[in-house]
């Protein structure tokens, strides 16, 4: 299937009645199943994934909703800008520029299959250009939009993982 690496899935993480949360600055907060997910229009990319550890996965395809349509129906207010993305493990998070977030894709499949729970499913944030794969958000279960930047998680967490 894919020659990214396994790590140990945290025990917070439940498929089973998983939904995405997006709040914060919105008009309209909701919460989203795989079955509404599946109603928004999908996209797929391929994609080589470096990680700051030296390994590089080469060729993935990714499946799933451009976060940019997931956010329109929840009616972003005029002042968000940015917007944290919490993993279902309670503490991983990543902040993103909204405009940025918006061109990330939310991965519902990795290689044409569900997205395997190692790899970050039911739903792994997939930011697409340039950045750093600790950005890759796994086990996606709230993206909250805030008008000034929040403090995160992710680089700490991702980079303590390397070292």
């Amino acid at each position: 299937m894919t020659d990214l690496p396994e790590h140990d899935v945290p025990d917070e993480v439940d498929r089973d009645g998983w939904t995405l949360a997006v709040r914060g600055l919105v008009r309209e907060p909701r919460a989203f199943d795989a079955e509404d997910l599946g109603s928004l229009p999908t996209e797929t990319f391929a994609e080589d994934f470096d990680c700051e550890a030296g390994w590089t996965a080469e060729g993935l395809s990714w499946r799933g909703v451009r976060v940019g349509d997931l956010l329109e129906p929840v009616e972003p207010a005029p002042e968000s800008q940015y917007a944290l993305v919490h993993a279902m493990d309670g503490e991983y998070a990543c902040s993103f520029p909204l405009e940025r977030l918006a061109d990330a894709v939310l991965a519902l499949e990795l290689d044409g299959e569900p997205l395997p729970t190692v790899h970050g499913g039911p739903a792994r944030l997939v930011p697409t250009g340039d950045g750093d794969c600790w950005e890759s958000v796994k086990w996606v279960d709230v993206i909250e939009l805030t008008a000034e930047r929040p403090d995160d998680t992710a680089r700490e967490i991702a980079l303590g993982r390397v070292e």
